[in-house]
């Protein structure tokens, strides 16, 4: 497989034509050359996260190293559905797993949520360096799985105001105790391509009290059958459910 790099140009009058040359940062050389081991002439795949990718050859050595674009490659195409992923906060590894496992299965967007449950507690300082943390892993993900789209990671937040504040035409808060499933849900809504609003709790789940406030601002209630999924698995499934319901599997 070829390697995959996220560019963000520096100069915006840089033109990405072929025998265009890419700067490449400290980190990015790094990569390259020291994880990768690529020597001069290797072949990299760039992508710039909204959609557009370019073949390109790793051009010089060391300090001096750098990208040469040789031609525009056609995008990869999205999933149907743009699934927002409302992921109440979990311990660290499941935090990252989810994040990461969220952008291989295409959600477009993960906002990392405070509960009453939540085990997770963040003060300022550190919920900043968390959402540096969660973009990298991000980012890692989609240069991984092939996506040419870099999904957003939005700042943590309370889930009142993420469910008080989500206008999507679909949005369903997962509930094992519901008694609709979700892929009945889903027929019943048949919801296109419009956005897709999906609330997923902590370890110990939902309390009562914000099922129902979610479902008072608009969200459905579904359950992913007949077992109780863990937090780092429940969002996920729901994710691949509904792209395999939508036709992208």
């Amino acid at each position: 497989m070829i390697p995959r790099l996220l560019i963000r140009a520096a100069d915006p009058d840089l033109s990405f034509t072929s025998g265009a040359r890419v700067a490449l940062d400290t980190r990015q050389r790094h990569y390259l050359t020291r994880v990768l081991r690529l020597s001069q002439g290797a072949e990299v795949e760039l992508f710039d996260g909204h959609g557009a990718r370019w073949a390109a050859r790793l051009d010089g050595a060391a300090e001096s190293v750098s990208l040469v674009i040789e031609a525009a490659l056609r995008a990869t195409p999205e999933s149907p559905l743009a699934i927002h992923l409302g992921q109440c906060l979990s311990s660290a590894d499941k935090m990252d797993w989810t994040i990461e496992k969220a952008v291989e299965l295409g959600a477009t967007a993960i906002t990392p949520l405070f509960s009453n449950r939540s085990q997770v507690r963040l003060d300022a300082d550190r919920a900043r360096r968390k959402l540096e943390h969660w973009r990298a892993v991000a980012e890692a993900a989609c240069m991984q799985s092939g996506r040419d789209v870099l999904p957003t990671v939005e700042e943590p937040g309370p889930m009142a105001r993420w469910v008080e504040q989500s206008t999507a035409p679909l949005r369903l808060v997962l509930d094992p105790r519901a008694p609709t499933a979700l892929s009945a849900c889903m027929q019943a809504n048949a919801p296109g391509r419009s956005p897709i609003c999906l609330l997923a709790g902590p370890e110990s789940g939902l309390d009562e009290g914000e099922v129902a406030a979610a479902r008072s601002a608009g969200f459905q209630a579904v359950s992913l059958g007949p077992r109780v999924l863990r937090t780092e698995t429940a969002g996920l499934a729901a994710i691949a459910a509904l792209q395999a319901l939508a036709g992208d599997f």
